[in-house]
């Protein structure tokens, strides 16, 4: 199936005498997460994972992606034609060497500007500078709807209260046009749907485990345009936008909006976060600067009440996650459990909890080996037994309207290889370095980065994805700018700033190993060397301590693991009683 399409794709080429054709992994609003109907490069490629883009030419496809997904995206590419590009390797080239190594001299090179950023536009003409680029063609999407494209995501717009977000939308827009002000700027165009949703405190449920709605947000100092489908609102939400001086605009005035905006003014966008038809739009004289969205440097400072609704989150999370972790473990010796059946009653016992919307992703339950691919997906089509030996990695997450969670534990269950304990406790050791570390203010995630991954490659291993991403507040489950991670961006940690702890080691063919949990910057100590910043513990899950080789952790190592699991039975526990509650106090034993 996958290559008769291909086979198509290269006949709508032809036709337009189109060299290469590209496809990302984004939406109009370069979103991470994808509702089914942007899903262009899972249709003509076959692989699932959520970053990835592939190129089409008359004789070759590719996939290029990131370490994540070498293993998953092998799996999903084989019997088809697309071959596997493994980003960010030294023997791999990338898709603009690619392109040269195919077209020495010149191209034609198409994509949908609609689902392509300005900044990879303009990586692709930095690059390829004697290469034509065609930006309004979606040949994918042409084909798509041939065979039947699900709908575009119609859910209804819902308003977040201010005693979960601690903020009111009037003071939100206030404190953006003043940060606006400050940098001279007139309109502010913002694309990316987890922003729009921050600054109007508006929900939906538009992307799977994502609560955003599809809209653009256009801020000058008089006006505040939403770009929405109005059939996604109710009266109470136009009553409420209305109040607070938002206009509601159809969805695909945006681009006309914009080409009306007046010679000698400032647009001010973040490349990254805005498409190559919008950017098109832009009338000549309009002064353009570019940079982060302003609404995101706001968005990942927490205030006070998002942080304290957060940790209410997490408490709740922790109990739904300590009785299934008994419940898995009392099944298994059974043989009745698979991972997609755990992953299913992992929701159930969420769904027990207090304001519990929907999961934050989906869960990554993954078995033995299955647990070496950083984001592997279980599934009923193919179900793998959870047995009662070696180890059990469950990486998930819920959105309450108190709070977002995210958070993996690796869990034996029986015996164990020396590799699989040995690997283990390389993991945990690498897990408190970061979360125990101080550092001083200004330092970014790359340096962060070391913090973590110095245990394990003093003994010659690694992982190949960030060390830590920042978390939405009942928003995206990553979030920018911050990210830990080796040669990650140079923004810089700070207080307020909610990101994750998730080292791993993965063996493919054997096991995978990630302990995370979430954690909140804040102010550690002012000397005479500057201040100081530390990060407090948000998650509150014990860790397992039966795959630990005590023999290799320092004394500070085990007072750590020791006190980390007192506080999370002292949290926990009046909540939990009979098998939960014996169960709890077994997992917080001392070592």
């Amino acid at each position: 199936m996958i290559n008769e399409r291909i086979r198509k794709l290269r006949k709508l080429m032809d036709k337009k005498n189109i060299d290469a054709y590209i496809v990302p992994s984004s939406d109009p609003h370069q979103s991470e997460y994808l509702a089914d109907y942007y899903k262009t490069r899972k249709f003509i490629t076959g692989f699932s994972g959520s970053a990835g883009t592939a190129v089409i030419t008359i004789k070759k496809s590719g996939l290029w992606t990131d370490g994540r997904y070498f293993i998953q995206a092998g799996k999903e590419l084989a019997g088809s034609e697309v071959e596997l590009y493994k980003m960010g390797l030294a023997d791999s080239i990338t898709i603009e060497e690619f392109l040269l190594q195919e077209f020495p001299n010149r191209a034609k090179i198409a994509f949908d500007g609609n689902n392509t950023s300005v900044a990879e536009y303009e990586n692709l003409m930095k690059k390829l500078p004697n290469f034509e680029f065609i930006t309004d063609v979606d040949y994918v999407g042409e084909l798509w709807n041939e065979e039947g494209r699900p709908a575009s995501p119609d859910s209804k717009v819902y308003i977040f209260d201010e005693k979960y977000s601690g903020e009111s939308t009037s003071d939100r827009i206030a404190r953006l046009r003043e940060m606006m002000k400050d940098k001279g700027i007139d309109y502010h165009f913002i694309g990316s749907l987890d922003d729009i949703a921050y600054v109007l405190n508006i929900r939906a449920n538009d992307v799977q485990c994502n609560p955003v709605v599809i809209s653009y947000l256009l801020v000058s100092e008089n006006n505040c345009n939403l770009y929405i489908d109005k059939a996604k609102l109710s009266e109470d939400v136009i009553k409420y936008l209305e109040e607070n001086q938002i206009t509601i605009r159809d969805y695909e005035l945006i681009g006309r909006d914009i080409s009306n905006i007046e010679s000698k003014k400032t647009l001010y966008l973040e490349a990254r976060k805005t498409n190559v038809a919008v950017y098109s739009s832009i009338p000549r004289g309009v002064n353009v600067v570019k940079g982060l969205n302003l609404t995101s440097i706001m968005k990942c400072h927490k205030n006070e009440i998002e942080i304290k609704n957060t940790k209410n989150a997490f408490i709740k999370d922790g109990v739904a996650l300590v009785r299934y972790l008994n419940w898995l473990e009392t099944g298994v010796p059974t043989g009745t459990i698979t991972e997609m059946i755990a992953s299913e009653k992992l929701l159930e016992f969420r769904k027990q909890q207090d304001l519990f919307i929907e999961d934050s992703f989906e869960s990554i339950s993954a078995y033995g080996a299955n647990a070496s691919m950083p984001h592997y997906k279980p599934s009923h089509k193919n179900p793998v037994k959870v047995e009662p030996r070696g180890l059990y990695l469950i990486d998930s997450g819920g959105h309450y309207l108190d709070g977002t969670t995210d958070i993996t534990r690796t869990i034996a269950l029986g015996e164990l290889k020396e590799e699989e304990i040995y690997h283990y406790t390389l993991v945990l050791k690498a897990h408190i370095a970061l979360m125990d570390a101080k550092f001083l203010e200004g330092t970014n995630g790359g340096y962060l980065d070391a913090f973590t991954r110095y245990n394990l490659w003093k003994n010659r291993i690694n992982f190949n994805h960030g060390t830590g991403h920042g978390v939405g507040h009942v928003l995206n489950v990553h979030e920018g700018p911050q990210r830990i991670a080796t040669g990650g961006n140079d923004y810089p940690m700070e207080v307020g700033m909610v990101t994750s702890d998730e080292p791993g080691i993965y063996i493919s063919g054997s096991h995978g190993i990630r302990i995370e949990n979430i954690m909140v910057c804040v102010k550690d100590e002012m000397t005479e060397f500057g201040q100081f910043l530390k990060f407090d513990n948000l998650t509150v899950v014990p860790i397992d301590t039966r795959p630990v080789d005590k023999s290799l952790l320092t004394k500070e190592e085990i007072v750590w693991l020791n006190d980390y699991n007192k506080m999370c039975y002292e949290k926990l526990s009046p909540y939990l009683s009979g098998h939960d509650l014996e169960y709890l106090r077994e997992q917080c034993k001392e070592i």
